[in-house]
């Protein structure tokens, strides 16, 4: 017959097991419901972001002016919201305009949005308190849209870079690099779902959080 302690020590442990395993359903639970809110099609939602995203990108061009000029222009293509547009400030046409010299379709949806929404649904899973989640939350939002004008930024770099604009003139070893940062960071959706998730635990998790969740991970394995 085993000990009264260890019975007791045994199903302590069993519950413990049971409140955590509830803890990661009930999270898992709150994420996907408040990421599929966040990306549902709401009305008027897509058009609101997209007129926040023109406001931030046109910030963002304004550092490029000695470069060159960039616009923003209604798209072509159905799958994207918005067009790229380069022109060369110092080539103007027999209109008097400046002359366009190539286009990029751009989605604010696939490049900022899914990544706000992803990070807001983690933030707002965790189980921590509403004051620290809300703080969490304004450094979260901070961080992600660093990594989206990083992204727009090579974007507008390789476009620049490009053979039909060839306004920015780098070395071929940058050049390398530069279409290296864009293939990876980029074009690759799941680098930025690896971000989103880096920001998460930087801003939503403490010190102590971390010493007590690797505490019961040391008991789970006893």
């Amino acid at each position: 017959m085993a000990p009264m302690g260890d019975t007791k020590s045994n199903t302590d442990a069993a519950c413990s097991k049971l409140i955590k395993k509830r803890q990661v359903v009930r999270f898992l639970c709150l994420f996907l419901l408040v990421y599929g809110l966040l990306m549902a099609p709401w009305p008027g939602l897509k058009a609101a972001y997209l007129q926040l995203y023109k406001v931030g990108a046109a910030v963002v061009f304004k550092s490029f002016e000695s470069v060159g000029v960039v616009r923003i222009e209604e798209p072509t293509d159905p799958k994207y919201d918005m067009r790229i547009v380069f022109y060369d400030r110092d080539r103007i046409g027999p209109d008097g305009k400046m002359v366009h010299l190539a286009f990029m379709h751009h989605s604010s949806r696939r490049t900022g949005y899914i990544f706000i929404a992803f990070l807001t649904a983690l933030i707002l899973a965790t189980p921590i308190g509403w004051r620290r989640r809300g703080w969490a939350l304004l450094w979260g939002m901070i961080l992600i849209h660093g990594f989206i004008i990083f992204n727009l930024t090579a974007w507008i770099l390789r476009g620049f870079n490009s053979e039909a604009v060839s306004l920015l003139v780098l070395s071929p070893f940058w050049q390398r690099v530069l279409l290296l940062t864009v293939r990876m960071f980029v074009h690759n959706l799941t680098f930025g779902f690896v971000v989103c998730v880096f920001i998460w635990l930087l801003v939503s998790f403490r010190r102590e959080d971390w010493v007590e969740i690797v505490s019961n991970a040391r008991i789970h394995r006893r």
